[in-house]
């Protein structure tokens, strides 16, 4: 099983222009980017920290679930509950 630390560190992924995810049978997923979806990325991540200040927003973070590692565009999560996290190469629970 690839660990997401390891598909992080791999040199022939770094700088795609994709954003690349796993499923579950390790197999790397990648999804094309468009410019458009990285305004629409910064406009819900604005909206979650005015309305909800006490806690983080994180885009493109990695959590660790049943199906693979997935990478939601943008997420909140709880500073109590990002702290032990925070330097984590992926979140191996849900925000």
């Amino acid at each position: 099983m690839i660990s997401w630390q390891e598909v992080c560190e791999n040199p022939n992924l770094k700088d795609l222009p994709y954003k690349i995810e796993t499923n579950r049978f390790d197999q790397i997923v990648m999804s094309p980017a468009f410019s458009w979806h990285g305004g629409y990325q910064a406009e819900i991540a604005t909206l979650l920290k005015k309305l909800l200040p006490e806690g983080r927003v994180i885009t493109e973070c990695a959590i660790e679930t049943s199906d693979g590692t997935k990478v939601p565009d943008v997420i909140w999560i709880s500073k109590n509950r990002h702290e032990p996290m925070k330097r984590a190469f992926s979140f191996s629970i849900a925000p």
